[in-house]
């Protein structure tokens, strides 16, 4: 049995004929889009029912992306007719991944505890292309039980000011009787 393509295969794929096209950041539009249509647990499950035909499915990927590129209707087809269409996120995450690179950019993922003000993100992003000598790409989450600070993560790198960290250093340290 022959084994089925992974996201990064199928983003690869998608990627190669993107820079033949010259559309790889359109292109990258095109797959966010659908991608956030797919968030949608109505749209996720409509995907997944087996009695729906293959047709529809096929239709309804199309539709996901009104005025997208023919060639990525085509690949919408392709990952319904797989059914592989809940692959899209961790495909178009894995293009934009080929994209940045490809760029010159680094993805950098900053989770704080609040949410990050534009200004804030402008002053982290700066910080980071001046640490990292390269244009940096910052998605800004937020979980609040970081307690307060900063967790950036670029590829498996990551550089955590979070109070929750600071905190189990203290009392590790408290723990170990070595507070000086």
């Amino acid at each position: 049995m022959a084994k089925r393509p992974t996201a990064k295969r199928y983003a690869q794929a998608l990627f190669d004929l993107a820079l033949g096209q010259h559309a790889v950041e359109r292109w990258m539009d095109a797959l966010r889009g659908v991608a956030k249509a797919l968030d949608d647990p109505t749209v996720r499950f409509y995907f997944n029912l087996p009695n729906v035909p293959l047709g529809r499915k096929q239709q309804a990927a199309a539709e996901l992306a009104p005025g997208a590129d023919a060639t990525v209707v085509k690949f919408l087809g392709l990952l319904a007719t797989r059914r592989a269409i809940t692959l899209l996120p961790d495909v178009t995450l894995a293009y934009g991944e080929m994209l940045n690179a490809h760029l010159g950019r680094l993805q950098a993922t900053a989770t704080s505890a609040v949410t990050l003000t534009k200004p804030q993100q402008e002053q982290l992003r700066r910080r980071l292309r001046d640490l990292f000598e390269k244009d940096v790409v910052l998605e800004a989450r937020v979980d609040d039980s970081i307690i307060g600070g900063v967790v950036v993560r670029i590829g498996d790198q990551v550089i955590d000011g979070s109070v929750r960290t600071k905190l189990q250093r203290l009392k590790q340290r408290l723990a170990e009787g070595s507070l000086t």
